[in-house]
């Protein structure tokens, strides 16, 4: 299945690329969970469907733009796609947005329990894929004791006014911090699991499961889970789109044990 996912991204990722210049991407054609629709949102999304169809698998999708779609009567594997993320970076000229897919056994029922995914960094091409036991950077694979623990100062949020006393506690365990909020959740996860950033965390309940499916199965690869704030593995179920409350990753195990103690 890897070969078959790497050669989805592959594919993908020029296709988006090669249309990133046309006219009207940026149009609203539709709201969603308090977020918008774009022309190129949807766009990629039909491509991510072609292709996957392609493959000769049978697939439930559960994508960001569509919700639940089942193209056939039957189905082996569940996929869930965030299309594009990143959406208002692309429309901007900011490099830093991915199309994120993830698979699922027709029997699984926990987020953390795919078989294998990607997400693609489209401006770089850089594609972060995985299978059930290893993660790989452009095919090539990634062990996680040779990345590292990180000694950077980078920590990557999101927060709101509801969220400004969990904001503030997390951050009292942090010395020298640098804040940055860069737009792409899987993007950003991959950042932190891959040691380049110190911590990811979001607070808002604005995620749901298509969003960060593909980069927490990712950053699991490396021994770096993405947890609750008070340590519990993030969950939700896969056969529709779902709602992350909140969400928190480091390689750093010392600093998540010492969050973990502040909330629990």
């Amino acid at each position: 299945m890897i070969n078959l996912l790497n050669k989805v991204a592959i594919d993908a990722t020029r296709y988006l690329n090669e249309i990133k210049n046309e006219k009207d991407l940026d149009k609203v054609i539709g709201f969603h969970a308090g977020d918008t629709t774009r022309v190129i949102d949807k766009k990629s999304e039909e491509y991510i469907f072609q292709l996957l169809n392609d493959t000769g698998l049978k697939f439930k999708f559960v994508s960001e733009e569509s919700g639940v779609r089942v193209p056939s009567n039957s189905y082996d594997y569940v996929a869930l796609i965030d299309p594009l993320d990143g959406s208002n970076n692309f429309v901007l000229g900011v490099p830093w947005y991915s199309i994120s897919v993830a698979i699922y056994g027709k029997s699984s029922n926990s987020l953390l329990d795919s078989l294998g995914g990607f997400v693609s960094h489209i401006s770089i091409d850089k594609i972060y894929s995985y299978d059930t036991s290893s993660a790989y950077l452009n095919g090539n694979p990634l062990k996680a004791e040779i990345i590292g623990n990180s000694p950077s100062n980078v920590v990557i949020t999101y927060f709101d006014e509801r969220g400004i006393d969990k904001i503030l506690k997390v951050l009292s365990a942090l010395k020298g911090y640098k804040i940055r909020s860069f737009g792409s959740a899987s993007l950003d996860m991959i950042l932190t699991c891959m040691g380049k950033a110190k911590l990811y965390f979001d607070i808002r309940g604005k995620l749901r499961n298509v969003d960060i499916a593909a980069s927490a199965n990712f950053c699991k690869r490396l021994n770096s889970i993405p947890s609750t704030l008070n340590g519990k593995e993030i969950s939700s179920g896969i056969d529709d789109i779902y709602k992350i409350d909140e969400i928190i990753v480091s390689r750093d195990q010392s600093l998540m044990k010492n969050l973990y103690s502040i909330f629990s």
